[in-house]
């Protein structure tokens, strides 16, 4: 008889586990799900089952002990148990944001909800005491388990079968301008200009500094925000955040805007993208306007589909994982590095399709996001993931991996680069290099990107060299902004720039720059609400009261005598500060004259999973 309770206690909770995994699969997939996607029935259904089965075995001996029905207490307690973690989890994440407010109300709404789900757990337990005795189907461990094996195996199936969606035909578009570029747009994310040594830096980074010298370099450049999305919207729309809507975790790129790459298309060019982000793949709409479209995914954990990787266990077994049990970091499980992207661009170039010039490449690297590698890559790694807030010791290792990294791509660069050459592709086409952002090492207490407007975040290198027969080695001190790529293309493609953009096209054969005297950025994340306008000689910074980050409601900042922006001079400079304010209202409301709502999407199992591996979602 206790052999028969403890087997009914494991058929219990290898059916509760698979009908929470079920569940959560289910509506994932009701949320919000990509064209293609399937539910991830089988991860859910083996991944959960196998967790329910162990919680369940323990159980099974509890119920032969105390006399009870063994599969009735596994799948009360199994069952609703998972489901309040389940539950909370997805709570927390995706109602809150990863804010979960705190006080008194929240507390006894957590409570009230433990309770409830512990009523109705003693409820099923009641309802299915004697289940065991009588025998029933599901009650046997070895029925439960080919039952839920069988549909795993169904489930996994139907995701491989279902195939890929198709791309979507480009609009009809007319004939290239005659002499039209070839574009290369490198886009690198979180590279600081002044790590760099065409920017001053000490270590050497010779492909990038040849690419300078062989063109214009743009000594101060900003980026209108301090992280992935808004900030590479902007490069591709030629928008200020505020305008493109792309600024929140759920924001898409609206449909409203007209990206680059679209205005490309209906000029005559081909283009393609290839993305290393989740931040820009096609998630978030960031396809728009390219005749062929790349993500370039990273792997996952534990044989998990797509779909799986937003489910809460997997998300447990990841953490659990990088936090406590692995003994080495593999960057395919982040993203995929430089050589991957190169080689992807490379394989595109030696296609059929290359030879339809003049095209349009979106090119975007990683390297040198964290987690922060050792190269050669030997699994020595550190992630943002994995330890968000380390100590203040450990800023020297992490800038030289940081630099180390730089290399690598630089290297890795000079791969393509070269590639171009060979190809007789070089002289034909413009290659612009820039970066969404920066990071920061400690220099206002704090780490990575996204929570600051500070230079460190926000001053960005960028490189453009024409074809053949511009002006080559160049330096322009005056401001820049990731605004002006876009108009800069579209008027070497010797296309109209459209009224609304809110750049300017950047001198790329001597002529003068336009006259910028200040440069604005904005974010808005993780409740770290900041607006930031900046002159040559001032900086002024807003944030909101009471911000996750602790920064000051007020900042005001002479550059001059203070570039590093440590010494707050908001309470002894009143008139600079009314001056610098009044400068920061009028960028406001240049940022919104174009401004729409902004659309949202339900992110989908791979897109989460994504995230929160680059930090993005805790």
């Amino acid at each position: 008889m206790e052999r028969r309770t403890v087997g009914a206690g494991l058929a219990g909770g290898l059916v509760a586990g698979a009908a929470v995994g079920a569940a959560e699969a289910l509506a994932v997939w009701l949320h919000a799900h990509g064209a293609g996607e399937v539910p991830a029935f089988g991860w859910a259904l083996a991944a959960y089952g196998l967790i329910g089965a162990a919680g369940g075995l323990g159980l099974g001996i509890l119920a032969a002990i105390l006399g009870t029905d063994g599969f009735a207490l596994a799948f009360a307690v199994v069952g609703f148990g998972l489901a309040g973690i389940v539950g909370r989890f997805r709570v927390i994440r995706d109602v809150f944001l990863e804010q979960m407010p705190s006080g008194i109300v929240p507390l006894a709404m957590q409570a009230a909800a433990a309770l409830l789900l512990l009523g109705v757990a003693a409820g099923v337990w009641r309802a299915l005491a004697g289940a065991s005795a009588r025998r029933r189907a599901a009650t046997r461990p070895g029925i439960a388990a080919v039952i839920v094996g069988v549909l795993a195996l169904l489930g996994a199936a139907a995701a491989r079968l279902v195939p890929a969606p198709a791309p979507v035909a480009p609009a009809a578009r007319a004939a290239a301008p005659g002499g039209a570029p070839n574009v290369l747009l490198i886009m690198v994310d979180t590279l600081r200009a002044d790590h760099l040594s065409c920017y001053g830096y000490g270590e050497r980074t010779p492909h990038i500094d040849a690419l300078a010298s062989g063109g214009v370099r743009f000594a101060n450049t900003f980026s209108q925000a301090s992280w992935t999305r808004p900030s590479v919207a902007t490069i591709l729309t030629g928008l200020y955040p505020a305008s493109h809507g792309a600024v929140h975790k759920a924001d898409i790129l609206p449909d409203r805007v007209d990206t680059l790459a679209e205005m490309l298309a209906r000029g005559g060019y081909h283009t393609v993208g290839f993305a290393d982000n989740v931040n820009v793949s096609a998630a978030f709409n960031f396809q728009q306007g390219f005749d062929e479209f790349r993500y370039l995914a990273p792997s996952f954990f534990f044989g998990a589909t797509e779909a799986a990787a937003q489910l809460t266990l997997y998300n447990g077994l990841r953490l659990v994982r990088e936090r406590f049990l692995a003994h080495a970091v593999d960057v395919h499980h982040y993203y995929q590095p430089a050589e991957v992207v190169t080689a992807e661009v490379k394989t595109w170039l030696a296609s059929s399709n290359a030879r339809r010039e003049p095209f349009f490449i979106f090119a975007h690297y990683m390297d040198p996001h964290d987690p922060y590698f050792v190269h050669p890559f030997n699994g020595e790694g550190y992630a943002r993931v994995a330890n968000p807030n380390p100590p203040p010791s450990v800023a020297a290792l992490y800038r030289r991996l940081y630099d180390g990294e730089i290399a690598y791509l630089d290297a890795q660069l000079g791969v393509l680069l070269d590639d171009l050459r060979a190809r007789g592709l070089y002289d034909r086409t413009l290659i612009v290099l820039t970066a969404d952002h920066g990071e920061e090492f400690q220099e206002h207490g704090g780490w990575w990107h996204g929570t600051t407007l500070y230079d460190e975040q926000i001053h960005v290198p960028l490189i453009m060299k024409p074809p053949v027969g511009g002006g080559a080695g160049r330096v322009v001190e005056e401001f820049a902004t990731s605004l002006d790529i876009a108009p800069t293309v579209l008027t070497a493609a010797r296309l109209n720039v459209p009224a609304v953009l809110a750049g300017h096209p950047l001198p790329l054969d001597g002529g003068a720059p336009p006259a910028r005297t200040t440069v604005f950025a904005e974010e808005d994340l993780e409740g770290n609400v900041l607006q930031a306008v900046r002159t040559h000689e001032w900086k002024f910074i807003t944030a909101n009261p009471e911000n996750p980050r602790g920064l000051p409601p007020e900042a005001l900042f002479e550059l001059g005598h203070d570039p590093g922006e440590h010494a707050n001079l908001e309470a002894t400079q009143p008139a600079q500060k009314e001056t610098m304010r009044a400068e920061l209202g009028r960028s406001v409301l240049e940022a919104r004259a174009h401004a729409g709502a902004t659309e949202q999407r339900g992110v989908d199992a791979a897109t989460t999973e994504r995230l929160r591996a680059l930090g993005y979602v805790n």
